[in-house]
């Protein structure tokens, strides 16, 4: 059996030749940047963009406010119209006939009025005498207050009469456009219908109802405080229109269904 021994010089010199080889890599100290910012107040703008429901400033539905049989249609559909233009045409056979009628009773009433003042009068003259008794000329004073009484109630049966007679022509309550007729020619309306016979709106002025979050509004009323915010309508192609808004009012409105 043999052994080898190593000399302890040759590892001692092979120890100090890998130590001679490996040298440490220099570190290199982070030179710090420093930045300098000034802080001073400025104006920012803030934008917030809402999804809106635009509604007409005015809108208007036309009802018979007498009831009868629709003769014509006298408007163009999605026409503008101007407030008192005539829309439709009622028959109005039977409101003549009403207005002659009150008429009649008018004059009778006027008729009546005449022979009561006349012997009111001549009563006064014969009390004055002492030819009749205090009694007949407090009943013919009397009657002349019914007879003057009877006309004032014909003539205001009169007016009314007339009334539904002007009625029978329906007109547009205001400036705007009106939408399809809802009723035809020949069609019964009255005064309880549930549906319009048409619908008129004024759309030359718009408003624009917006929803938003219950937290900005206190936010937007501070901001509104100074003055109006401006307001630019986004069209449906996504560019700004060029009408202006501003802002009218802010109000909160409990939705139930949230």
């Amino acid at each position: 059996m043999r052994t080898f021994r190593t000399p302890v010089a040759l590892v001692a010199a092979f120890a100090l030749a890998m130590t001679a080889c490996s040298r440490p890599e220099p570190t290199v100290e982070a030179v710090p940047r420093v930045s300098v910012v000034t802080v001073g107040p400025q104006v920012v703008q803030r934008d917030d963009e809402l999804p809106g429901r635009v509604a007409a400033v005015r809108t208007a539905q036309i009802r018979a406010q007498v009831g009868g049989i629709v003769q014509r249609r006298m408007f163009e559909q999605g026409a503008e119209v101007h407030a008192g233009e005539p829309l439709f045409q009622i028959d109005p056979a039977a409101f003549r006939a009403d207005v002659d009628s009150a008429l009649a009773a008018l004059q009778r009433s006027e008729a009546a009025l005449g022979r009561s003042r006349v012997q009111s009068q001549r009563l006064q003259a014969l009390a004055a005498a002492q030819a009749v008794s205090q009694q007949h000329r407090d009943d013919a004073s009397a009657e002349h207050e019914q007879a003057r009484a009877a006309v004032n109630e014909a003539r205001a049966i009169l007016a009314r009469r007339q009334l539904d007679l002007r009625y029978a022509t329906v007109s547009a309550p205001i400036d705007g456009r009106i939408d399809q007729a809802l009723v035809t020619e020949g069609a019964l309306v009255g005064v309880a219908d549930a549906e319009p016979m048409a619908v008129v709106q004024q759309i030359d002025q718009v408003y624009v109802d917006v929803r938003q979050p219950a937290s900005q509004l206190q936010s937007l009323q501070r901001s509104a405080v100074d003055g109006e915010l401006p307001v630019t309508i986004i069209g449906a192609a996504g560019t700004p229109l060029p009408e202006r808004g501003r802002l009218l009012f802010s109000g909160v409105n409990v939705d139930a269904r949230t």
